[in-house]
């Protein structure tokens, strides 16, 4: 079905064909011969299509004022509908229209919002119901910059009012010099952003006032941020490392920060100090990935002082273990090194079928020494003569000990007793070769030793024990002996 046509069609149309009408009249009113008979009939039809025009004429323009209402109502209701309020002031700034939410925004200045209010009077109601926070004290001034701004801005204005509410408000001049006002609520955005805000300068306090150096880098390693704590540690200003490469500081690097990444426990790496001295540092690195940025923070810890006291403590614990297994007299070792290695030895004979030999010596008449020289002069021989022992040994990982008083010990690893007699032999000779006085000796007027020799296979199942007992054995044969000499013990087992 075709639609009517609209009065703005039809009406040009009857008001033509009632022209055309008086037209005719006209031209038989001035003697037209054939339009003479019919002139009467001409001009009542010409009336009453006058009339009719008329008629249609004031039906087109209710038609139109009617559509132009609709179209009205409609504008208002969807502007009304927006979550944003508007709001529009003529050319001399007095209020035309707004909307429902502009009201809903400021609803303690309902009686104000009348058409024809100025723009002025509107916000000096707001002021002086304390509805714009941030005037509080200075409303003339704050009014005055305001109606400065009004029109100008090209960004949007945030304001603060009533209810910690926020306001981005959008203001622009029309061609005719009036100015439409749009204000949209931003509250939650703002109280976002401020949340934000105080998250980021909590962060900023962190990092400026962590203990470690906290450098941020591009993809390539550039530095792009440092902390105080990272200026300190390199002796660079802030301004001398963004842009450098962390090579500038930190030693040996993989080719980039990705790599550095990868390892979530970080590493260890060595770096320079401005002034050329060694660091040890701690680097641990992170990725961090938005959809706008792609970067890396790094955290640099020294190291320094501890790999300092940890050396010290490794120093420290050496000493204290050489002092534990050392005879503090002779520098030998002492009889609980004697035993450790004694235990060791022996099971490792018992393993491997091979023979272990030992030493026991003893110096002769050193109780009569110390009576006569002094207990003095009886330390320093005891010193010479464990000097004597450790050089006659030939290899230094086998342990000559200070077993008890006067006496001494040598263990001797994959030694059978035919090598354990050389030895011995090579001990008494360098003794009597190193002639040490001894007046008080029943013997000779030098120091000599007893020493007591033994060696086995050891077996696993028998206690180390039998080693000691056998070369004790052995010793008081030599005592038995006459001293200055060496007896020997040899079990195949034992």
């Amino acid at each position: 079905m075709s639609r009517p046509l609209p009065p703005r069609t039809w009406l040009p149309l009857a008001l033509g064909l009632g022209l055309l009408l008086q037209l005719l009249v006209w031209l038989g009113a001035l003697g037209a011969e054939a339009l003479a008979p019919r002139l009467p009939w001409l001009a009542g039809l010409s009336l009453a299509l006058s009339l009719a025009v008329a008629a249609l004429a004031l039906f087109a323009l209710a038609y139109e004022r009617a559509r132009a209402e609709r179209a009205r109502t409609t504008l208002e209701e969807a502007i009304d509908a927006l979550p944003a309020s508007v709001e529009i002031f003529d050319a001399r700034d007095r209020l035309v229209a707004f909307n429902k939410r502009l009201v809903e925004l400021y609803p303690h200045k309902l009686r104000e919002f009348q058409r024809g209010a100025s723009f002025e009077q509107l916000v000096r109601a707001s002021l002086e119901n304390g509805g714009v926070p941030e005037a509080l004290g200075r409303e003339s001034e704050w009014l005055a910059e305001r109606k400065r701004q009004r029109g100008t801005q090209t960004a949007p204005l945030l304001q603060r009012v009533h209810d910690d509410i926020w306001l981005h408000i959008f203001e622009r001049r029309t061609p005719s010099g009036g100015i439409v006002g749009v204000r949209l609520e931003v509250s939650e955005l703002v109280r976002e952003q401020q949340r934000l805000a105080a998250s980021q300068a909590h962060l900023q306090a962190l990092i400026h006032a962590a203990g470690s150096g906290i450098v941020s880098l591009d993809t390539e390693g550039h530095m792009l941020e440092v902390n105080p704590a990272c200026e300190r540690l390199f002796g660079f200003p802030a301004a001398e490392l963004r842009g450098s490469h962390l090579s500038m500081l930190v030693n040996n690097l993989p080719a980039g920060p990705q790599d550095l990444a990868r390892a979530r426990d970080g590493q260890e790496f060595s770096a320079r100090h401005r002034d050329g001295h060694e660091l040890c540092v701690h680097l641990v690195v992170a990725e961090v990935r938005t959809a706008t940025t792609h970067i890396f923070v790094g955290m640099l810890t020294d190291l320094s002082e501890r790999k300092r006291q940890e050396l010290r403590l490794r120093q420290a614990n050496e000493l204290l273990a050489r002092q534990s297994t050392t005879d503090g007299l002779t520098g030998v070792g002492n009889r609980r090194l004697f035993d450790q290695a004694l235990q060791i030895e022996w099971q490792r004979s018992a393993r491997a079928g091979t023979p272990l030999a030992m030493l026991l010596v003893d110096i002769d008449h050193f109780k009569q020494y110390n009576d006569h020289y002094g207990h003095v002069a009886g330390d320093d021989c005891l010193r010479r003569v464990a000097t004597l022992l450790r050089s006659c040994v030939g290899r230094g990982g086998e342990p000559v000990c200070r077993y008890g008083g006067e006496e001494f010990a040598v263990l001797l690893v994959d030694t059978d007793l035919a090598g354990a007699q050389v030895v011995a032999q090579r001990c008494l000779d360098s003794v009597r070769l190193a002639a040490i006085e001894h007046a008080a000796s029943p013997l000779r007027p030098a120091v000599s030793l007893s020493i007591g020799v033994a060696a086995c296979v050891a077996q696993a199942d028998h206690p180390a024990q039998r080693l000691i007992e056998a070369a004790d054995a052995a010793l008081y044969q030599s005592k038995q002996g006459g001293r200055a000499r060496m007896s020997s013990h040899m079990q195949k087992v034992c």
